[in-house]
């Protein structure tokens, strides 16, 4: 009897605790179950964000060639016409205003002879030293290709006008151009303010 009992209360024992045991590994399963949704989702997410970078990384690698092929462009154009320099029309020669036709002639058979490349920045650096000289000598504006009137250039000597020109002329980037420009106008403004006037804009 006594044994039976036992028997009885040991199969109750295991049948109560069953369930417990099933429900518990259930729990455990499940949680497995959400980090791992969690971290394929984290896989994901970290896919497309680097898809994304890449994609930007390709489309700005792509923008930098064409602009780099945009500058090859100029460049070349650039250098055909130095390398004809019978092309040049008067009017792209630096100081043209201040020569006569036949020197406009010397300037391209002297370019055209100066091969290397060096040999001819001595050239037009000797060129334009001399143009400056004689605009100075004439108390005249001289004008490089490509540049018209100066902002406020009634309120400015012909040296002033001429030394801002070549400023410009000679800064390569547009951003510091820009710069040089707004300066310009600005202390230009100034001056015109304290004398009472205002500044006609160039046309």
């Amino acid at each position: 009897m006594r044994y039976s009992i036992a028997i009885s209360i040991l199969v109750a024992l295991i049948l109560a605790s069953t369930p417990m045991t099933s429900y518990a590994q259930q729990g455990q399963g499940g949680a497995r179950g959400d980090r791992g949704q969690q971290v394929d989702r984290d896989r994901s997410f970290d896919r497309d964000r680097m898809a994304d970078r890449d994609h930007a990384f390709d489309r700005d690698r792509a923008r930098d060639r064409d602009r780099s092929g945009d500058q090859d462009k100029a460049q070349d154009r650039d250098r055909d016409r130095l390398r004809d320099p019978a092309s040049l029309g008067n009017q792209d020669i630096y100081g043209n205003e201040f020569m006569s036709q036949a020197e406009c002639d010397q300037y391209r058979q002297g370019l055209g002879e100066a091969n290397r490349q060096q040999s001819r920045a001595q050239f037009q650096t000797q060129h334009e030293q001399k143009m400056q000289e004689r605009a100075l000598q004439q108390g005249q504006d001289l004008v490089p290709p490509g540049q018209g009137p100066v902002y406020g250039g009634e309120f400015m000597s012909v040296q002033e006008r001429n030394q801002f020109r070549e400023q410009l002329r000679l800064t390569d980037s547009d951003q510091q151009r820009e710069q040089l420009k707004a300066q310009h106008r600005e202390r230009i403004d100034q001056r015109a303010q304290a004398l009472g006037f205002k500044v006609k804009e160039a046309q």
